[in-house]
């Protein structure tokens, strides 16, 4: 036997030869599967992608330069969690594309559809954004049904019809979008003037026709439309749009926008990008306003006390004639005048100190903290401590933001978070006590110079605190002015995060691809049947061909047998000129070969398993021999299940092999004849106890031997080699073994489970032979020759038993 590990190989070789048989079927699959694509492509709305590029700038950019330490340090710190992965997540947030939604007067959406679509199917819908012919104007206050289409026929230019029809539709209210109730079912019709107010249980609007409208150019396509729930639709928009960066070094983010209409992706792609530079400039510019007002709050109260020391001053040169202060009080004056502008600093500082404190306790969690010189501290330590820790927080925040919770930089950042938030506390607290101590030590230095202070005249001394509150006040309100200064030039001179590189375009239809569906289509037109045929070879693991049967064994073949078509080709003698007919004159030629011509001969006809033909093939052989004038008997061997051959011949009550066997009847009494007197046969009888055992008595070899000296050929008809061992101790006794095996319905492991082990048992004189051999070679080989042999011409008629 040949080793089956190949198997696999040899069924799909098979498996393609079926295909090549069957070329047509896959011809008509695939004509058929086009045709699906083709009709699913004309019906099927299309799907456009809409791209645009932005360049997103992510430091502060100004136009002027101005001294970092001061105002604009505080700027650069506060944006410095920008970060462009942070950027991408902001172009697509949801309140983002809801604001642009609600400007993009999306409330109703319009549709046209051919009308040769059924209007029970679901889809053909094409969106007419911005060019509908009718504009409907819901009634705001009252609920409308959500997603629910409604068809507007235009009867003239006055009038149309309305109708509608949904299953489980949600009732909304548009100014809030709250959900009134579900409804199971809705239906609705009725003829309306244009204007006027559509309205009943379910709905309240009024429908207006465009002045431009022409009838005859919507003559194939009706018009629908539908009311939307914004809050969904904003997370069908947010689903449809991508957002890419363009690169890894670069800040370039490539916006894409998937739609059924180019116009409404044109126009939400613009307005989304320009929302968000919008967004983001005025983001920027909350810091300088708020700096700006405060200080605007301030310069107001400085600019009242410098008023009025400089009038204070006046008036008394004025009323007591003094015209300047001496250098002695000067002198004091000046000094008291340093340390009490070095207190008021360092008092500032202490406030700031303290609301920093009191702002890092709220807000130390998040990623935008705001910058100690915001509040006036220019303290580099603490500023870097915070820049640090802004950016800690910025980074944390992005990598929960994808999602990244078991990220093990994640467990890193949280613990130099703790940490670093505990150095900024104690250095806050530090820096507080510290300065707390500073103001001490200068109250004690200005109360000693105002001792001295209080020795000099009222005059000068009047003069002094005068003059002392105007330069105070005077230095205070030229520091604001600065500041002011470089917050309005900031403000001013700042410029958008982003940069259109790209408008908005039209970048090609996404779906459906054309090409691919067609190329898919003509592949599952081929895999569809392909996947059928090789499937059930695989599976069934039948024989199928003679390929198969040369993979299983090397016996030889002696001949084929095609299916048979009809009653007439179950018996040759009914229809002798048949190709099966045919088949078995074959055969019998290519016996009488192997046995040299040579008579009284025994050929015994077996098969792995029942309803292979082995009995259809041994009576026809039988009849083949007759046929030839050769003088044969058919013997049925099968003594477990008797009356394999021809319901018309058999006699019940016939005596048979088994009586001959247990010797209550002679080889005369077990022979019966038939119309043809070159045809006897010998029935198995009725079934005796012990077959096997009869089987392998001497009686059976005598049988035998009696036959072989009357007939010139004994055809023996076997039970299964499969199933019994009978066929194995009869196979002692022929001079040629046929085995019999059925294409397409043997399994491949039983037959080479039985061929093995008559190879093993070494049975001599073993030949193959196949039935049912699909016709298309038998008819090329019998076919094309313009002769039948003699017997075929001498038409037989079918025989009766006639007795002995």
């Amino acid at each position: 036997m040949k080793e089956t590990k190949d198997a696999l190989a040899v069924n799909l070789i098979t498996a393609l030869k079926d295909l090549y048989r069957y070329w047509y079927v896959l011809a008509i699959s695939v004509v058929v599967v086009l045709g699906v694509a083709f009709v699913y492509l004309a019906y099927t709305a299309k799907t456009y992608k809409v791209s645009s590029s932005i360049v997103i700038r992510l430091g502060s950019k100004a136009s002027y330069s101005i001294d970092k330490n001061d105002v604009a340090s505080a700027f650069d710190l506060v944006l410095q969690d920008k970060s462009f992965q942070n950027e991408i997540f902001y172009l697509q947030s949801l309140p983002l594309i809801r604001k642009v939604v609600d400007d993009m007067d999306l409330r109703v959406s319009y549709y046209l559809r051919d009308k040769k679509i059924p209007k029970q199917m679901s889809f053909g819908y094409q969106d007419v954004y911005l060019y509908s012919p009718i504009k409907v104007v819901p009634d705001i206050s009252y609920h409308q049904p959500s997603n629910l289409m409604m068809n507007i026929e235009v009867l003239d230019e006055k009038r149309f019809r309305i109708s509608a029809s949904g299953d489980e539709i949600d009732l909304i209210k548009l100014e809030d979008e709250s959900v009134v109730k579900r409804v199971n079912h809705i239906a609705f019709t009725g003829v309306y003037p244009f204007g006027a107010l559509v309205k009943n249980e379910y709905t309240s609007f009024r429908v207006l026709l465009d002045p431009d409208f022409k009838k005859e150019d919507f003559a194939s396509t009706d018009i629908y439309f539908k009311f939307n729930n914004l809050e969904r639709l904003a997370l069908q928009f947010k689903g449809a749009l991508t957002v890419n960066a363009q690169g890894i070094e670069s800040s370039m983010a490539l916006l894409e926008f998937m739609t059924e209409n180019v116009t409404l992706g044109t126009v939400f792609l613009g307005k989304l990008i320009n929302a968000y530079i919008d967004e983001k400039l005025e983001e920027s510019n909350i810091l300088a306003s708020k700096t700006i007002e405060h200080i605007d709050m301030q310069l107001e109260n400085v600019t009242e006390d410098l008023s009025s020391s400089e009038r204070q001053l006046q008036n008394l040169k004025l009323n007591r004639d003094v015209l300047d202060i001496d250098d002695k009080s000067r002198n004091i004056y000046q000094q008291l005048q340093a340390l009490e502008l070095t207190r008021d600093e360092a008092s500032r500082r202490l406030s700031h100190l303290r609301q920093m404190d009191d702002y890092f306790i709220q807000y130390k969690d998040s990623a935008r903290i705001l910058a100690p010189s915001a509040l006036g501290l220019n303290d580099a330590v603490l500023n870097g401590l915070i820049s640090e820790l802004t950016a800690l927080n910025s980074e944390k925040n992005r990598i929960i933001s994808q999602e990244q919770t078991k990220n093990p930089r994640l467990s890193t950042l949280n613990i130099r978070i703790d940490n670093l938030k505990e150095v900024i506390s104690e250095n806050i607290s530090f820096s507080i006590h510290t300065t707390d101590a500073e103001i001490n030590g200068l109250e004690q230095r200005i109360r000693s110079l105002k001792e001295e202070f209080a020795i000099l005249p009222a005059t000068q001394r009047e003069m002094l605190n005068i003059e002392r509150r105007f330069k105070l006040n005077d230095a205070v309100y030229t520091s604001m002015l600065e500041k002011r200064m470089q917050a309005q030039i900031l403000k001013a001179s700042k410029i958008p995060d982003a940069k259109i590189i790209e408008p908005p375009r039209f970048a090609g239809v996404a779906k459906p691809k054309r090409t691919l569906i067609y190329l898919f289509s003509f592949f599952l037109g081929i895999m569809l049947p392909s996947a059928f045929i090789i499937g059930k070879k695989l599976i069934l693991n039948r024989i199928s061909g003679r390929d198969d049967i040369s993979f299983i064994t090397n016996i030889p073949s002696i001949g084929h047998i095609p299916v048979q078509s009809g009653a007439s080709d179950k018996n040759i003698l009914d229809n002798p000129q048949s190709l099966v007919a045919e088949s078995f004159f074959s055969l019998r030629s290519n016996l009488v070969y192997y046995l040299l011509g040579e008579t009284h001969k025994v050929i015994l006809v077996t098969s792995s398993i029942p309803s292979e033909g082995k009995s259809f093939v041994a009576f026809n052989l039988v009849s083949s021999f007759a046929l030839s004038d050769s003088k044969v008997v058919f013997l049925e061997f099968d003594l477990r299940k008797p009356g394999n051959i021809s319901p018309e011949i058999i006699k019940s009550e016939a005596v048979g092999v088994s009586s001959y066997l247990i010797k209550k009847a002679g080889i005369n009494d077990i022979i019966s004849k038939t119309s043809n007197p070159n045809l006897d046969i010998i029935q198995a009888g009725q079934i005796p106890p012990n077959p096997i055992g009869l089987l392998a008595g001497n009686r059976t070899r005598e049988l035998i031997e009696e036959l072989r000296a009357i007939y010139d050929y004994i055809i023996i008809d076997t039970p299964p080699y499969g199933l019994l061992t009978d066929s194995f101790i009869l196979m002692n006794f022929a001079d040629i073994n046929v085995f019999v095996t059925r294409l397409d319905y043997t399994k491949k492991s039983v037959l080479a489970t039985s061929l093995g082990d008559l190879e093993r048992k070494k049975v001599q004189n073993l030949y193959l032979l196949v039935n049912c051999e699909k016709s298309n070679m038998q008819k090329y080989e019998y076919g094309r020759y313009p002769y039948l042999s003699v017997e075929k011409k001498k038409k037989k008629k079918g025989f009766k038993k006639s007795g002995k």
